[in-house]
């Protein structure tokens, strides 16, 4: 399952995604990760979520991502759900160019059980086709 709060600034979708992950770790089975480009929300998160600093790594583009979550699924087989706020901030690239990407986070997601919730900036009412069904 892939969840896309796609958005405006200042809409809101960051809260809602810590929302989430607070509620899927107190309410799931599994471990669940948090992965921005800041420390800035790791303290409103609860502390059994693992939470990623994305800039402490070198990750350019969102192939080099799709890896570095590959590797952060690899090492924990227990991931019940994966959450990335700001995406296109992360992978440095814009949103009609994900398409691919979020293919390949739909196979990862089947294969593995794995729960995507992830935000977006841009303008609802002009998002890329591919992004429609996975849309909050």
């Amino acid at each position: 399952m892939i969840r896309v709060f796609y958005g405006k600034k200042g809409m809101g979708k960051t809260k809602s995604l810590i929302d989430q992950a607070n509620q899927l770790v107190s309410e799931g089975k599994g471990d669940v990760v948090f992965i921005d480009d800041s420390s800035q929300l790791m303290y409103d998160l609860k502390h059994e979520i693992r939470f990623i600093n994305i800039s402490e790594f070198p990750i350019k583009g969102h192939e080099a991502f799709l890896g570095f979550l590959c590797g952060v699924i690899a090492e924990d087989y227990d991931i019940e759900g994966i959450f990335i706020d700001g995406l296109t901030y992360i992978v440095k690239e814009k949103t009609e160019n994900l398409a691919g990407f979020f293919e390949s986070i739909r196979q990862i997601s089947e294969k593995f059980n794995i729960k995507f919730f992830m935000s977006i900036n841009g303008d609802s009412d002009i998002a890329p086709e591919f992004l429609n069904q996975y849309m909050q």
